[in-house]
């Protein structure tokens, strides 16, 4: 319940706002020349306000040399009209006045000319003036021996879009770690939104302190061949305005998120943004959507191979296990680090609720799903295999392989647990567990590197989505058919992926010995047993003899 205080801003706030909305209308949005006019005057209006308020500043700091120009020009003024001097007794006292005040007026047509970078610049003086008292409050001091306090230093201030960079030094005997623990309470001080560090060279750091809360929502466009890259492909704004990028060539990533989080725009953004490398033939998508195809079936033409329960999902898992195989034996010797073609395209696994195949389905899916996945993690990166995994209950018995993936998205998370289960160590820096409900799609990129950022990934609409689809459906030797034994199998295979020689059928040389089809994850044919003949009773045993009772002892008998 809204107290009256409350009430009366917000009533205040509102009537202020309308009647704004009103004057702009009625002057600088006035069609035609009147709002012309208009909107010159308001141009010169705040030229002239700038320049007086940059003057009246400097002269409020620098009272000193405006006092002394005032004596100087008015004794001056004096004195040639006490002496009766004939000529012109202004001309050069008010340029005596002039010069005193020469760098408040420079200061004055800066201000006019460049608005903006002058309050830019007057913000970063009074960040640097209070950087002193902030450093020795948030632990960035240490006291010496000889009593002098030594803070951290604070080389520059610059502005980005939507943030307050600051450049800090440490000084010996501390560490940047002692830094990442005080940037919260620099944030706080600095009454920031929040806050990202990253670091510059040994010993120097970038605290950037973000003066925005939320990033605005983003509708997605239809996406465009040159954007399709998957070594830097966008996928939102950061909250400094830019485009964000993601890496997908090479990193397998963990996407987690509470209900209405907001999973969907990161998987569509992902999806969408390859969909000309997959029209193109250099990115292969594979999809399973445990929620039975609610999410993938829209872009289902995208895809390659999709599984919607999950039996068919081992199967799915198996396939792009023999890709991994072959794979093998293509590039030993020849790359580490899988190069994207039309002929040897870069294989993506898209999966959403992982947890539906790792946890909730039966034991004998969920080993064989965890014993595949985990090959597929630990092998398939450098061989051109990535996977993108979507999940809610971030717990280990949900996502047991949570660090062999080594970029994560954290969506809006439930508690500050879950947040560090997520991230880890860069959990201090990316609370998801305090984004907003209102702000489906707002998560936290953890890269490789450890340092998070603030991305908004694109809103998808079910149009937009068919559309795509329709525009870059995957080719047809995407859709490999399903595998059977013998070199049936191999040849299917081989046709499917376009660059391959089909085997041609070997005799065989042998009856006994089967033939080998290449796959090295089919289990060999069980060798033949030859029947052996019945074995023989077994010979009763003889009866022990009775031990020998010891020397001097007596047996009694009792009838």
């Amino acid at each position: 319940m809204s107290t009256p205080t409350t009430g009366l801003r917000a009533r205040l706030d509102a009537r202020v706002t309308s009647a704004r909305a009103a004057v702009r209308a009625s002057t600088v949005g006035r069609p035609g020349w009147s709002g012309r006019t208009w909107r010159v005057l308001a141009w010169m209006a705040y030229r002239d306000w700038m320049f007086t308020r940059a003057l009246t500043v400097w002269a409020a700091k620098h009272y000193m040399p405006v006092l002394l120009g005032l004596v100087v020009s008015a004794s001056w003024w004096g004195i040639l009209t006490l002496a009766e001097v004939p000529g012109d007794r202004i001309t050069w006292p008010l340029l005596a006045l002039l010069v005193f005040l020469s760098p408040g007026l420079a200061l004055g047509l800066f201000a006019a000319i460049m608005p903006r970078r002058y309050r830019r610049s007057q913000h970063a003086k009074a960040v640097a003036a209070y950087w002193p008292k902030v450093a020795e409050s948030c632990n960035l001091s240490a006291r010496r021996p000889d009593g002098t306090v030594v803070i951290s230093a604070l080389r520059h201030v610059h502005h980005q879009p939507g943030a307050v960079v600051l450049r800090i030094e440490t000084f010996s005997g501390q560490t940047p770690a002692d830094v990442h623990r005080a940037a919260p309470a620099i944030a706080s001080a600095y009454r920031a939104h929040g806050f990202e560090v990253t670091p510059v060279k040994p010993g120097v750091l970038d605290l950037a302190l973000f003066t925005t809360y939320r990033i605005a929502p983003i509708i997605a466009r239809m996406p465009v061949p040159e954007d399709a890259n998957p070594d830097a492909l966008p996928i939102g704004r950061s909250r400094t305005g830019h485009v964000a990028q993601m890496v997908v060539r090479g990193r397998h990533t963990l996407v987690v998120g509470a209900t209405g989080a907001g999973k969907g725009s990161v998987l569509w953004s992902v999806v969408g943004g390859l969909a000309p490398a997959v029209h193109e033939g250099t990115v292969c998508l594979w999809g399973l959507d445990m929620k039975g195809g609610v999410e993938l079936e829209l872009g289902r033409r995208l895809f390659g191979k999709v599984a919607y329960s999950a039996e068919d999902a081992i199967e799915v898992l198996q396939a792009l296990l023999r890709v991994i195989d072959r794979r093998k034996e293509t590039m030993r010797g020849v790359s580490r680090l899988h190069v994207p073609t039309p002929a040897d395209p870069l294989h993506v696994l898209m999966i959403d609720e992982l947890a539906d195949l790792m946890a909730y389905a039966p034991f004998e899916i969920r080993r064989e799903a965890d014993r595949l996945m985990s090959k597929i993690l630990t092998q398939g990166r450098a061989l051109g295999v990535v996977v993108v995994s979507c999940v809610q209950n971030p717990r280990q018995e949900a996502v047991g392989q949570r660090n062999l993936y080594p970029q994560k998205i954290a969506l809006r998370l439930d508690s500050d647990i879950e947040s560090d289960m997520v991230l880890g160590p860069a959990a201090l820096q990316a609370p998801a567990h305090e984004i907003s409900r209102t702000d489906p799609g707002t998560g936290y990129l953890v890269r490789e590197d450890g340092a998070p950022v603030m991305v908004r990934f694109n809103y998808w609409p079910d149009d937009l989505i068919r559309e795509v689809a329709a525009r870059y459906a995957a080719p047809a030797s995407h859709s490999a058919p399903e595998p059977r034994h013998g070199l049936d199998a191999v040849n299917a295979w081989a046709k499917a992926s376009g660059r391959l020689a089909l085997v041609e059928d070997a005799t065989v040389a042998n009856d006994n010995e089967p033939v080998k089809t290449g796959n090295d994850n089919e289990a060999p044919a069980p060798r033949p047993r030859r029947p052996r003949a019945p074995r023989k009773p077994r010979a009763p045993r003889a009866p022990r003899a009775p031990r020998p009772a010891p020397a001097g002892s007596t047996e009694e008998v009792q009838s």
